[in-house]
């Protein structure tokens, strides 16, 4: 008889950030059900990191021209917007860049701090063509999940008045693919056999990708499962709750605004609903956002 012990992974293939992996035999129905979850979880929210804005010295905005730089700017942020990189153990930074005299500006030329890893080295931004040229400025680099459009950029708090917002492609999964396919399991043939394609942009790998899209979902159905079962906040564990606000590891300006009004830690966070947290000073929707990811990760939401 199946049981969910039966079920086992085949890794098909790994290289050059493709990665497939089989899994069966898993009972008829559940090959389609499971390939559509995971695949639309992976493409929309999976985080990576991602140039959100860059400010130019001398520019103010996207559509002129630099004196002794070949490009525009708006070409200059279209190649820009190509950086693949990761960052450990921060959720921001600044890239800053500096090409005095004739010659080009590539992704390998930007000064960062050690906990930035850019993968494509080689990746052109810009070309002087003037001995007296010179192209200055700052990239601003943010942690994120799928797709966040310049408008919605220009809204954030933090964000200098000189930097222009970039489009923001955060996921590192270029594309997510499935199939199912017939499979056998002793003497029956109704079973299925999930195939997942996974192809990455290289700053992650295709399994740490497939195995972050399943967390996500195993937290919405673990929160799902606790709100069915009435679990309230006496149900939750005291070391979640006496949980230091610090060790979410939110964004320095949320983080501070939350330990400035006494809330100190997951307990204390959880008595408050987002439109509580909304009226704190210097609280906005962004520090909001983060915060309720920060929850959902430990199966958690702030109070309705």
């Amino acid at each position: 008889m199946w049981s969910f012990k039966n079920i086992a992974l085949e890794v098909l293939k790994e290289e050059n950030n493709y990665g497939e992996y089989k899994l069966s035999p898993i009972e008829s129905g559940f090959g389609l059900t499971l390939g559509t979850a995971i695949r639309r979880t992976m493409l929309s929210s999976i985080e990576g990191f991602a140039p959100i804005g860059i400010s130019i010295d001398g520019v103010i905005h996207e559509f002129s021209t630099i004196e002794g730089v070949v490009e525009d700017v708006e070409q200059v942020i279209l190649n820009v917007k190509k950086l693949v990189l990761s960052v450990e153990a921060i959720d921001n930074t600044i890239l800053r860049f500096e090409k005095v005299g004739e010659g080009e500006l590539k992704a390998s030329d930007l000064t960062h701090t050690s906990e930035v890893t850019i993968y494509n080295q080689d990746l052109h931004i810009a070309t002087i063509s003037s001995s007296k040229g010179r192209l200055a400025g700052e990239i601003y680099v943010r942690k994120g999940k799928g797709y966040l459009l310049e408008e919605e950029i220009s809204k954030l708090e933090d964000l200098p008045q000189t930097v222009i917002p970039i489009d923001a492609d955060f996921s590192p999964v270029l594309k997510a693919t499935f199939r199912v396919e017939p499979t056998r399991f002793e003497e029956s043939v109704d079973f299925d056999a999930l195939v997942f394609g996974v192809q990455t942009k290289g700053n992650k790998t295709p399994k740490q990708c497939l195995i972050e899209a399943i967390e996500v979902l195993i937290n919405y159905s673990n929160t799902f499962l606790k709100l069915l079962n009435g679990k309230s906040l006496s149900d939750i564990p005291d070391e979640l709750l006496n949980k230091k606000i610090e060790e979410l590891h939110l964004p320095e300006r949320a983080q501070n605004v939350l330990l400035k009004n006494n809330i100190a830690t997951v307990g204390d966070l959880m008595k408050y609903s987002a439109s509580d947290l909304l009226k704190l000073e210097k609280f906005g929707q962004a520090s909001l956002r983060s915060v309720e990811e920060a929850l959902s990760k430990v199966g958690l939401k702030l109070k309705e």
